[in-house]
């Protein structure tokens, strides 16, 4: 995954490393192996910083927070190519022909043909990461061209007098990303990158298949520009966007930048600072949570709420949407101007564009159409919910007594997204319907937890719409059934970030293959490639954004959407919308009531080295209990179909060679107990001196099972528990309150004096669909709490690096750049 970010200010700033740190810091979900830092002063002097480990660390321990500085690169790195080492960090600061710094995320896939090349060109290359390989080739490129300016320099004049620029740029500005564009050239992968030469002013990065933003604004310290991997790192600095494409670079200083395409003929263009739709707030911890994933899952009902508003329509806004329905044109129209306010560069051009706003015909108009609703909006005045909240919570600060106009806005913003939504939903259900009469075969294609979804959408479309879809990631669906498809097959593919890379190449290689196969995608980041380029069309996932690593609350709307999708084909739209309230609700009270047993539940299980989940009837939601336990826990842990774990998994039970931290320091502690003043042994003797080192470890093995409350369902869970208990199983059940799964579960087998058992109970659903939803929380919370209980433990011990967090577990890539 990996993250990269880069600050200029127009001077030395004796305050740039407290700057960095906070800006490294908020990286660190992307990326916990090694942290680094490049500083440039005033007089062009590069000072590097870096070291394994997390920047929450490592800012600290080397002093990032202390340096001043004028320029600043800095990474965090998931480790790809190269081991987690000091020498395999970056930034690189290279000079083996002409002095430079960078730093990259992603994946440069050529790197074992380019080190020997770089070598033999008269590199030194110390490290085997990716990143150095992009550095020397920028700088090989680069060096190429300070010796022969004369071409670079010819191409980059022409291309600034195509675009109507007269920007005082430097030579050396031009000559450095002529260079990246030719190291883009050479590289093979999916990366963004910052480059700086200390002796030119600026810092050059790249968005090549890898995220890439960039701000501009003002502080204490001056004006600058600031580009990152990531959105809320830029935001925590400035809500000013540089709008920036994929396959483009751009040269930044402390305010004039110049954007450059990479591939292909040169262009530039100096786009305006757009005014971003999230503020920093929304991606920050709040009060009274102490994680992200812990705020995320509290989050879900919320998130519905989203759902709920573009899915359906709703009484108290349904005759104000007929109003807007029947001047759609006027409508779209002043949509379009607020969304213009955008381009305000500050916030008194914002003020003077809202006042003009005002005054225009076209808001007049309307606003003299809808005034016969004007309670509607008087009862939502200050409280906007469109996916423009934010420009009018600015406005609302700005104007206080437009409130009511404010929430005209808003809702004219949520009716046309909604209408464009609720569309697409029937499209998708008459695609469905198409593709199943043809003959054609529906393919639900995701990665991850998207595919958890996709496995938990096959059992809503078997019980509600009588559809069969293939659930598949990207190497099943690759693996078997790509050389099948047929131009009725439908393809509809699931993702949070919607730049999935193995999710992306199955969309590239259909359109290829099968051109005539429709591909759909359900997306939560609409402006990403999937959606925007590779659709036909999309339906938002609605979550907002997702700070931990290990996806929660992106699966919950996806199994929400999935859901309503299903449910269509057989109820009506207003029960469909009832269901989904009645599933907020479960969230909602299953938060509340499964606390303290969820927690008794953490405490036994923590410390397990691995158990596994059953489910009965929902294999999806069992392989994403394991996932996240697997995530955030680092303890082994498996999904299964509870009836099939009896064919071979169940040899586990009794006994077996797991043992814990904590089995191991009882063993100790028998040792002391009976070694009787012998010198120890030690390894294999000390076992065999003393069997009972061992013999007194062994102990039952954990099992979750995950039932819903319909007849089948719980016969099949009862027979599984009373099969597996009596062989050495400790029982966890999740299900609602039933009388005989109660029994099964408490009841101890003879013999089995140090039997354990828990059953959570959910709230009754009344519809074994919907018990998915309850379920979901509950195996979130255990996770969540089971991983704070061993990081604490862990914290306790003094364990170095151990890896162990809720927000941001090691080696887990939440992100795009890795295949």
């Amino acid at each position: 995954m990996c993250g990269i970010v880069s600050l200029c200010y127009a001077t030395e700033v004796a305050a740039m490393g407290h700057e960095a740190g906070e800006l490294l810091k908020r990286l660190e979900y992307r990326g916990y192996d090694s942290t680094g830092a490049s500083f440039i002063d005033a007089d062009g002097v590069i000072t590097l910083l870096k070291k394994v480990g997390a920047p929450s660390r490592v800012v600290p321990e080397l002093g990032i927070d202390r340096q001043g500085g004028q320029r600043f690169i800095g990474q965090v790195r998931w480790a790809t190519y190269g081991a987690v080492s000091d020498v395999n960090s970056q930034p690189h600061h290279v000079r083996c022909k002409v002095e430079l710094v960078g730093a990259h995320n992603g994946n440069i896939s050529n790197t074992d043909a380019l080190k020997p090349t770089l070598t033999a060109q008269g590199h030194a290359v110390v490290s085997d990461n990716d990143g150095e390989m992009i550095t020397h080739l920028t700088e090989d490129a680069y060096a190429a061209n300070l010796a022969n300016p004369g071409p670079a320099l010819a191409a980059c004049r022409a291309a600034c007098a195509a675009a109507a620029l007269n920007a005082a740029i430097p030579d050396g500005a031009f000559l450095l990303l002529d260079a990246a564009r030719t190291a883009d050239a050479r590289g093979e992968g999916s990366y963004a990158a910052a480059f700086a030469d200390p002796k030119v002013p600026g810092v050059v990065a790249v968005k090549s298949g890898s995220s890439l933003y960039a701000g501009i604004g003002t502080d204490a310290h001056g004006d600058f520009v600031v580009v990152s991997s990531d959105l809320t790192s830029v935001l925590s600095k400035t809500r000013m966007l540089i709008p920036l494409s994929e396959g483009e670079g751009i040269w930044f200083t402390e305010r004039e930048y110049l954007v450059f395409t990479l591939g292909g003929r040169l262009a530039f263009s100096k786009p305006r600072p757009k005014r971003s739709k999230l503020n920093v707030r929304d991606t920050g911890l709040r009060d009274p949570f102490h994680y992200f994933m812990e705020q995320e899952i509290a989050s879900a009902p919320d998130n519905l709420d989203e759902v709920l508003r573009y899915y359906f329509r709703t009484p108290e806004t349904e005759s104000l949407f007929a109003a807007f329905e029947d001047r759609q044109d006027l409508c779209k129209a002043l949509v379009a101007k607020v969304l213009a306010l955008y381009e305000a560069a500050d916030e008194a051009a914002l003020a003077n564009a809202f006042e003009t706003l005002l005054l225009d015909s076209v808001h007049q108009e309307l606003a003299t159409r809808v005034r016969p609703h004007a309670e509607v909006l008087h009862a939502h005045r200050g409280q906007p919910i469109s996916d423009e909240r934010q420009l009018l919570a600015d406005l609302g600060r700005l104007a206080p007594q437009a409130l009511e106009t404010l929430a005209l806005f808003d809702l004219l913003i949520v009716w046309k997204k909604q209408r464009r939504v609720t569309r697409h939903l029937q499209e998708l259900v008459q695609a469905i319907r198409e593709a199943g009469k043809e003959g054609g075969r529906i393919f639900l294609v995701a990665s991850g937890t998207s595919y958890h979804a996709a496995l938990v959408a096959g059992t809503f479309f078997n019980n509600l719409a009588g559809v069969a879809v293939f659930p598949c990631n990207p190497g099943i669906f690759r693996s078997m059934y790509l050389n099948t498809l047929q131009p009725h097959d439908l393809l509809v593919g699931i993702t949070q970030s919607g730049e999935t890379k193995d999710l992306v190449d199955i969309f590239t290689d259909v359109r290829a293959r099968v051109p005539g196969l429709r591909r759909i995608s359900l997306v939560n980041n609409e402006n990403s490639r999937i959606p925007q380029e590779l659709s036909e069309f999309y339906l938002p996932i609605l979550c907002g954004p997702e700070i931990a690593v290990a996806a929660t609350k992106s699966f919950l709307n996806q199994v929400a959407i999935l859901y309503v999708l299903a449910a269509t084909f057989s109820l009506t739209e207003r029960k469909v919308a009832a269901n989904l309230e009645r599933a907020k609700d479960l969230i909602t009270e299953t938060l509340r009531i499964s606390e303290a047993d969820v927690e008794e539940a953490a405490k036994r299980l923590y410390l397990e080295p691995s158990l596994h989940i059953l489910g009965t009837g929902l294999i999806g939601l069992a392989r994403e209990g394991a996932l996240k336990i697997r995530e955030v826990v680092l303890n082994h842990a498996e999904g299964y179909d509870a009836a099939e774990f009896k064919h071979g998994p169940n040899t586990i039970l009794g006994k077996n060679t797991l043992f814990s931290i904590q089995d191991l320091a009882s063993l100790l502690e028998v040792y002391e107990q009976h070694r009787d003043g012998r010198p120890f042994a030690g390894g294999i003797e000390a076992l065999q001196a003393w069997p009972e080192l061992v013999e007194t470890r062994f102990s039952n093995y954990p099992l979750v099972f995950v039932c819903p409350n319909e007849e089948r369902d719980v016969r099949i869970t009862i027979s599984q528990i009373h099969t597996h208990k009596i062989r050495g199983a400790d029982i966890l059940l999740i299900a609602e309150k039933n009388p005989e799964l109660a029994l099964a579960v408490a009841g101890k087998p003879m013999g089995q004096e140090r039997y354990w058992s828990k059953y959570i109970e959910v709230p009754a659903s009344g519809d074994a669909n919907l018990f998915a939803f309850a379920a979901t929380v509950a195996l979130q919370r255990l996770a969540f709490r089971m991983s704070v209980l061993k990081m604490e433990y862990l914290n306790r011990l003094t364990v170095a690096d151990h890896g162990v967090h809720p927000d941001a577990p090691k080696n887990v890539s939440k992100s795009i750049t890795v295949d």
